[in-house]
């Protein structure tokens, strides 16, 4: 095996072992992830051979950058609804009005941060999971 499939590999495995290890800290997410979430070198085998998507044995840098990529996706995504979660003080899946001027994107727009109902789909006077991914998507882009 060349000396950059060693490295290769050895990168993946961190980076599978890394989001084993934070999809074990969490609590599991409803949508299936694109990530083996089970611990063990297998899944590392299993990640490589995925991410390997020329069977070739070694990974690109192209396909390294793609795995790499759906990695921070899952990591983000995960991030988002533990977030949501907490901001959800009455449990019930969705935000409020009060619930969302509570959240921190919203308070450091101040006067500028545009009404919920912006962002509420539905018109049902509430965020779901979705509807706040299209806020945070909104509210978090960098300023030109």
């Amino acid at each position: 095996m060349k000396m950059s499939t060693v490295i290769r590999t050895g990168l993946a495995c961190m980076l599978l072992a890394s989001a084993s290890a934070s999809a074990s800290a969490q609590a599991p997410d409803p949508a299936p992830a694109p990530v083996a979430q089970t611990q063990g070198t297998a899944d590392a085998g299993t990640t490589f051979k995925r991410w390997d998507t020329n069977n070739d044995g070694s990974l690109s840098g192209a396909e390294f950058g793609a795995g790499w990529r759906e990695v921070q996706a899952v990591n983000t995504l995960r991030n988002l609804r533990d977030n949501f979660a907490a901001k959800d003080a009455d449990r019930n899946g969705t935000l409020d009005d009060a619930e969302y001027l509570k959240l921190d994107l919203v308070r450091k727009a101040g006067a500028a941060a545009p009404t919920m109902a912006t962002f509420d789909a539905d018109r049902n006077r509430s965020l779901d999971f979705k509807e706040y991914v299209g806020l945070v998507a909104a509210l978090a882009k960098p300023k030109p």
